[in-house]
C-alpha cells in the first residue's frame, strides 16, 4: 500500500482536461433545449438548460454566455424585452463544450438561434388558431355583450400584481359603481395556462358581467401559455365576454384575438370599462335631453293644436248661438202667428159657440119659433109627405102630418 503510488485530485482532473481538450472542446452542436433558469451577474449569463419529456425533466446541463451581445442581439431580432421570458421556454443554440478543474462540465453558447425561436412560436400559434377557426368558435367571445352597467367583475390575476394595484387604483378613483371579486392564479410562465383555466373553471359566470384577466408583474414575463389551445377553447365556449389584459411586446396572443376586449395594460383595461360607463352616462344624458326636447315640442304642438281647436269650438259657439237666435226669433213670429191664429180660432169657436147657443132648440122656442121632430124626438130639417112629425113651440106641443111639401 505505501508502495503504490498515488496521484492528487488535482493532477486528475488536469489529465481529464487535456483529454477534453484534444478530444471535445473544439467542437460545436446544435442542440434543442428549454431553459430552466438564468442568472446575470456583470455582462455574463449562466443558464440552466433542461431536456423535458412528458412534463419531466430527463437531462439537465450548466451554460454560459460570455458574449453579451449574443443574448443582446437575440433579445434584439426576436423583440423579447428581457432574457427572462426564455425560461421554460423551447429554443436552438450552437454550442461549445467546456471543462473546468474547478467549474466542471459546461457549455458555452455560442450562438441562440432567434429564427428558430419565432418558427417554433409561430407555428404553434398557428396550429392552435387554426384549430379553433375549424371549429367555428374562434369568434364567439368578441361576439358577447358585456351588457349595460352597473358592472361586477371576475379579474384573474396574481395574488402579488402590481399591475392590478393599477387597474384597482383607477376604477376606485373614477367614481363608478364596478364592482369586482379577485380570483388569484399564476398569470407567468408555462404553467398559468393550466392555472388560469382551472380558475376559468372554478367562476360562477351567472354573478358576473365580464371576466378580466390581469397579468402579474411590471416586466413582460413569458406569456406564451396564452397561446394553449385547451385554455382559448374555454374562453371561446364562455357564456360570458372576457377582457383579456395580458399584452407584451412580441406579438398579439390567441388570448388577445379571440376576447372581447383586447387590452395592452391592466391600466387599459380600467380605462375601457371607465369609457364604457362613461358612453352609457352620455348615452342617457343624450337620450334624457332627446325626450324632454321631444316633449317640449309635443307641448308646443299640442298647444298650438288646443288654440286651434278653442278657436274653432269658440267660433262654432258663436255661430251655434246666432243660429240658435235666429231659431228663437224664428219661434217667436211662429209663435206670435200661432198665437193670432189661435185668436182666430178662439173668435170663430166663440162665434160658433154663439150661433149654437142661438140655435139651441130651447133658444129658438122661446123666441116663438117652432121646431120640428120625428115621432122619435129627433129634431127634423126635412119633411116628407104623409108622414107624422111633432111640432114643438113654446106653449104646445101638436101632432102634425105633412100633406104637400113647395119650393120657395
Amino acid at each position: 500500500m505505501d508502495n503504490k503510488k498515488y496521484q492528487s485530485l488535482w493532477e486528475v482532473l488536469d489529465m481529464i482536461k487535456d483529454a477534453f481538450d484534444d478530444f471535445i472542446s473544439y467542437q460545436t452542436f446544435l442542440v434543442e433545449a428549454e431553459v430552466n433558469k438564468i442568472n446575470k451577474y456583470n455582462q455574463f449569463y449562466y443558464i440552466d438548460l433542461v431536456e423535458i419529456k412528458n412534463w419531466k425533466i430527463l437531462e439537465m446541463a450548466k451554460s454560459n454566455i460570455f458574449n453579451p451581445n449574443i443574448m443582446t442581439d437575440f433579445l434584439s431580432e426576436t423583440n423579447i424585452q428581457t432574457s427572462h421570458e426564455l425560461v421554460w421556454k423551447k429554443i436552438l443554440l450552437t454550442l461549445r463544450p467546456s471543462f473546468h478543474k474547478r467549474y466542471w462540465f459546461s457549455f458555452n453558447i455560442l450562438k441562440i438561434h432567434s429564427d428558430y425561436f419565432l418558427w417554433t412560436l409561430e407555428k404553434s400559434k398557428k396550429e392552435n388558431i387554426d384549430k379553433l377557426q375549424k371549429l367555428w368558435i374562434f369568434e364567439n367571445n368578441k361576439e358577447l355583450s358585456i351588457w349595460y352597467p352597473n358592472f361586477k367583475i371576475a379579474v384573474i390575476t396574481w395574488k402579488h400584481s402590481e399591475w392590478f394595484r393599477d387597474f384597482d387604483t383607477i376604477i376606485k378613483e373614477s367614481g363608478y359603481n364596478i364592482k369586482y371579486d379577485v380570483f388569484t392564479s399564476l398569470v407567468h410562465w408555462e404553467k398559468a395556462s393550466k392555472e388560469v383555466l382551472e380558475t376559468l373553471k372554478n367562476i360562477d359566470t351567472s354573478k358576473y358581467n365580464l371576466i378580466t384577466i390581469i397579468r402579474g408583474w411590471g416586466w413582460s414575463e413569458w406569456m406564451n401559455w396564452t397561446n394553449d389551445f385547451e385554455l382559448n377553447k374555454y374562453i371561446c365556449e364562455l357564456d360570458k365576454p372576457v377582457m383579456s389584459a395580458v399584452w407584451h411586446t412580441i406579438d398579439r396572443n390567441i388570448i388577445d384575438m379571440i376576447s372581447r376586449y383586447d387590452c395592452k395594460t391592466p391600466s387599459e383595461a380600467a380605462s375601457i370599462l371607465i369609457w364604457i360607463y362613461e358612453n352609457y352616462e352620455n348615452d342617457l344624458i343624450r337620450y334624457s335631453e332627446s325626450i324632454n326636447k321631444s316633449i317640449k315640442t309635443v307641448i308646443k304642438e299640442y298647444s298650438i293644436e288646443i288654440w286651434h281647436i278653442y278657436n274653432n269650438i269658440k267660433t262654432s259657439i258663436k255661430w251655434r248661438l246666432k243660429n240658435y237666435q235666429i231659431k228663437i226669433d224664428s219661434f217667436d213670429i211662429i209663435y206670435e202667428q200661432i198665437k193670432s191664429h189661435l185668436k182666430n180660432i178662439k173668435t170663430k169657436l166663440n162665434s160658433f159657440e154663439s150661433i149654437i147657443r142661438n140655435n139651441n132648440p130651447s133658444n129658438v122656442i122661446s123666441k116663438w119659433y117652432n121646431l120640428i121632430y120625428d115621432t122619435k124626438w129627433e129634431l127634423q130639417t126635412e119633411y116628407n109627405i104623409w108622414e107624422s112629425y111633432l111640432m114643438s113651440s113654446k106653449s104646445y106641443n101638436y101632432k102634425i102630418n105633412i100633406l104637400d111639401k113647395k119650393d120657395k
